[in-house]
Formats: structure tokens, sequence, C-alpha cells
């Protein structure tokens, strides 16, 4: 596979309030050869993280969704998993990210984004991360 990106142990958590969105997000980051995990309800993906502490290799999210306030689903995966990295997806410009979770974010993602840029923030997240666990 010649997009590959992710070693044979990487799981990534991606949670979209907007169910179609995260399942494309995951089609497209199960096309670069890793295992998916999806979600459209944050406190079910809070749930599987708290299952699954030391399984996840990275997280893709939106940083505003129902259910936790503004970036709640982060600030509480952060309380689990500290050195989780983070790529935020989100359709506002000149979005600001809090303070307190600005050491995780990696990238973020401006809605609707293509493949290559997914792409190329994948490549260059993975490569910086070391394995979970």
């Amino acid at each position: 596979m010649a997009d590959a990106v992710c070693k044979e142990n990487d799981v990534v958590l991606v949670v979209d309030d907007e169910r179609l969105v995260a399942e494309a997000i995951s089609e497209l980051v199960e096309d670069f050869g890793c295992v998916c995990e999806s979600f459209s309800d944050p406190e079910k993906a809070l749930r599987y993280l708290e299952e699954n502490p030391g399984k996840i290799t990275l997280m893709i999210t939106d940083l505003t969704m129902p259910g936790l306030s503004d970036p709640g689903l982060i600030r509480k995966t952060l309380q689990i998993s500290p050195a989780l990295p983070v790529i935020l997806v989100d359709g506002y410009p000149g979005m600001e990210i809090p303070v307190d979770i600005s050491s995780r974010v990696r990238r973020i993602l401006a809605k609707p984004f293509t493949r290559a840029e997914l792409l190329d923030v994948l490549r260059g997240t993975l490569a910086k991360t070391p394995p979970p666990g």
C-alpha cells in the first residue's frame, strides 16, 4: 500500500459529532493502513478510551461537539492519556486552541480537507509519535 503510514499496532480514534464525517475520515485513515475506531458520540468515545487507555496512538477530533463543552473531550482524554497526540478537524477559520490543550494538538485540518492533506498530517504526526502503551 503506497500510502500506508501506520505501523501494525497503531490505532486512530476518530470522533466527530457528524456521523457521516466521522465515517468518511475513518475510511480515509483506514486507506492509509491504520486501524480506526470511530465515534459520533463523544461520551462513547471517552468510554472507549477509558477502557483502552494504552491502545490509542492518535486522536482525530472536532473541537466543538454536543455533550461535552468545547474542548471537553480533549481535556478528559488528556487526563486518561496525557501524551496522546491530537489532530483537530474543524470548519471554523481562525479557531483558537485553548492553552491547556495546545501542547497536545499537533495539527489543525480545516474542513473540508483533501485526502492528500489528511495523508500529510497523518504522516507528520505519526512520525513524531512514540508507540502506545
